[in-house]
This record gives structure tokens, sequence and C-alpha cells, in this order.
């Protein structure tokens, strides 16, 4: 996947089945077509799931691992910001909302 819409259909079709997701990105100095760091994260949040391993892979390539994240796992300002800045767009899932914690919704 290299951009955010294709995490997202990824993300409809699979977050309530699948247990995990290695999304494969390149180096920027590569200069080949990656998905965005933060653009993923704050996809995977829509849907209940988080980015939670990092793995190089060669000199061109990283993995990044995102999962659902588990009932009362604790949350970043930095994520919860995220979060709301997805329900302001009307990007947040059902699926995502049952997931934030009590602050992020008031």
């Amino acid at each position: 996947m290299t951009n955010r819409d294709d995490f997202r259909k990824w993300l409809i079709e699979n977050h309530q089945n699948k247990k995990e997701i290695w999304l494969i990105r390149y180096k920027k100095a590569t200069k080949k077509p990656s998905i965005d760091y933060v653009e993923a994260v704050e996809e995977a949040i829509c849907f209940g799931w988080i980015d939670n391993l990092e793995k190089g892979m060669d000199a061109e390539r990283f993995a990044l691992r995102f999962s659902p994240r588990k009932p009362k796992s604790n949350w970043t300002n930095t994520n919860k910001d995220r979060a709301r800045k997805m329900i302001a767009e009307g990007r947040m899932t059902p699926a995502g909302k049952a997931t934030l914690p009590p602050d992020v919704l008031s």
C-alpha cells in the first residue's frame, strides 16, 4: 500500500477479522512511493487499531506492524489529538469510537 486510501480500504474490509498487518514503507531517501506514517496511524485509529512495532528490512525498507488496540491500552496525547482530528473530519468509524478513552469524546 502506498497511500492512506489503500490502507483505509484494507481496514474497512479487514479490521474485524484480521489480527495484524505489516505495512512496508520505503525510507524517504529512496523517493519511492510510500504511505505516510502519520496518515497510516490516523487511519488505524479510525478503526480501533494502532501501530506497535517497526522492523528494518533492508537498506531501503522497513515494516510497520498495526494491530487492533487492546482494551484499556494507554493513549498518548498525540494519538488523542489525532483521534479528535479524525472525528472532526468525519473519518472515525464506530469501531474506532468504541476504543476511544472518555476524555476524547467529551
